[in-house]
């Protein structure tokens, strides 16, 4: 059979291979991950190369192998194939335009190519401004490049198109918090929670709101809930930190901070960086002065301009020339 379909490419019929990943896409979808599903991927790909070998410049041949690789999870090499259908163009070609669009515009964000991303999906958008997914990645994209007021635009469209989506309304609700409008932020997110009461994100971000508007009570929960992420745990625990601190509760406060500095995997991160400066902050509050110059000692040794921690080094140095460990 393989046999037979690769002399059949050989002697170009590149369409065939459409129909050889179509197949093993539907056998895959309705039967599950099998071994016969891995089969047919494996022969579309086999396909699907024996036809590139053949004729490089059949777009046909290129565009199936990227959706057999696709299937075998195999994004770099599906990535590579697409590539070759761009520079070509599928003008004329018997290619599903809005489909090869979507997914190329998908590689292309997750290969760090963001500008070629959000043109693929401006373009979608054009041509199909019903499908709220086209709105809400353009809104991801353009909140990427730090223009809230584009981001924004797109995902309430997102939102109106699809209110459901919990991504949708997270998303809105992250761009509202970064451009200070925490009454919104805390509607959207209060609407994630409702569909996905251990939502890390949402709760992370509910309890910045809270925090930023001085209702520490209902943000304590929220950051426990995220410090459970590992992801989450650094950055939840420094903000339960500050929240304790902010309620004048200092010793709760150092053992949460503790915490997040325990917590540190790589030196460099930023998350590793602000949780040994707040440590040292927090310290710094109980006259703890040698303590606090340890943490801010390890802040400076990676990042010398971070913050005010030079400055703070200097302020605090005779502590050191007095107990003698300068």
């Amino acid at each position: 059979m393989v046999i037979g379909i690769i002399l059949l490419l050989a002697a170009g019929i590149g369409f065939l291979t459409f129909i050889i990943v179509r197949n093993a896409l539907n056998a895959k979808r309705k039967n599950g991950e099998g071994q016969g599903d891995q089969s047919r991927i494996r022969q579309a790909i086999k396909a699907g190369r024996a036809a590139v070998e053949k004729d490089p410049k059949n777009v046909e041949a290129h565009y199936a192998l990227a959706k057999a690789y696709l299937a075998d999870n195999r994004q770099d090499m599906a990535y590579r194939e697409l590539i070759s259908v761009s520079r070509q163009g599928i003008e004329g070609k018997n290619i599903p335009e809005e489909e090869y669009r979507s997914t190329i515009a998908r590689l292309y964000a997750s290969n760090k190519e963001p500008e070629e991303a959000l043109k693929k999906y401006i373009l979608l958008i054009k041509k199909n401004a019903d499908n709220p997914e086209y709105y809400y990645q353009a809104g991801v994209l353009f909140n990427d490049r730090r223009r809230q007021d584009l981001a924004e635009q797109h995902l309430r469209k997102a939102v109106t198109l699809n209110p459901r989506n919990p991504d949708y309304v997270l998303e809105l609700g992250l761009v509202f918090y970064q451009t200070k409008k925490l009454t919104e932020a805390g509607n959207c997110l209060e609407r994630v929670l409702k569909i996905d009461p251990a939502n890390v994100k949402a709760n992370f971000y509910m309890g910045k709101v809270f925090k930023d508007g001085r209702n520490f009570n209902g943000a304590l929960p929220c950051f426990a809930v995220s410090s459970k992420d590992q992801e989450y745990k650094i950055r939840s625990l420094i903000e339960t930190g500050l929240t304790y601190m902010s309620l004048d509760m200092i010793d709760k406060a150092q053992t949460e901070l503790e915490r997040a500095v325990n917590a540190i995997q790589k030196e460099d991160d930023s998350d590793a960086l602000l949780a040994r400066y707040t440590l040292g902050g927090c310290y710094e509050k109980k006259q703890e002065f040698l303590k606090a110059l340890a943490q801010w000692d390890k802040v400076y040794a990676k990042k010398k301009n971070y913050r005010d921690v030079g400055e703070k080094l200097t302020q605090y140095q005779h502590h050191r020339e007095e107990a003698g460990t300068a």
